[in-house]
């Protein structure tokens, strides 16, 4: 039997937002597209949906899915706030050096020559060019940072979330850790 896609996105109902302010929409969208909120709503969404898929891993004993749900938690923690730690510094950074009106030395130094002639301050162009820089800068910094760290911080806090869990069942159990 074959189902086409088509055919389910038919049968998922049509609903759409209530008109609302769209320069309200076009803030929470425009921060919401930055980099370091960016990787906090991905960091957030990670943390709460991939301990539960690897809670219910029937391919392994209890024992490896309770370490390997510690081991994601510690994951998507350290991970989300080294992403937010090297991207937020590196939007800002950017974010300095790409005022088309700035007088400063440094000011236009990441905007290209041929755009910089009337390119104004909210412009399309200018948001999408300073969001692309600062991502690739943090790329940059994140593969330092990763094994200087992500890898130290994620074992040290996986232990921790091992020791506490431990701890609670010999709590629940009675006996002593």
């Amino acid at each position: 039997m074959s189902i086409s896609i088509s055919k389910i996105f038919d049968r998922i109902p049509k609903m759409s937002v209530p008109n609302g302010n769209p320069d309200t929409w076009n803030k929470i969208a425009d921060w919401a597209s930055r980099p370091a909120p960016n990787r906090a709503i991905t960091g957030i969404t990670a943390y709460i949906t991939q301990p539960y898929i690897d809670g219910h891993n029937r391919n392994v004993d209890k024992a490896t899915r309770d370490i390997s749900k510690d081991r994601t938690r510690a994951k998507v923690i350290v991970g989300t706030l080294a992403g937010i730690a090297v991207r937020q510094p590196s939007y800002n950074l950017v974010e300095a050096m790409t005022h088309p009106e700035g007088t400063k030395k440094y000011s236009k130094w990441l905007i290209p020559g041929s755009k910089l002639l009337g390119l104004t301050e909210n412009s399309i162009f200018l948001k999408t060019h300073r969001i692309i820089v600062s991502t690739l800068l943090a790329l940059g910094i994140m593969c330092f940072s990763n094994f200087a760290l992500d890898a130290p911080g994620t074992a040290f806090l996986t232990n921790l979330l091992i020791d506490r869990r431990k701890a609670r069942n010999a709590l629940k159990e009675g006996v002593d850790a």
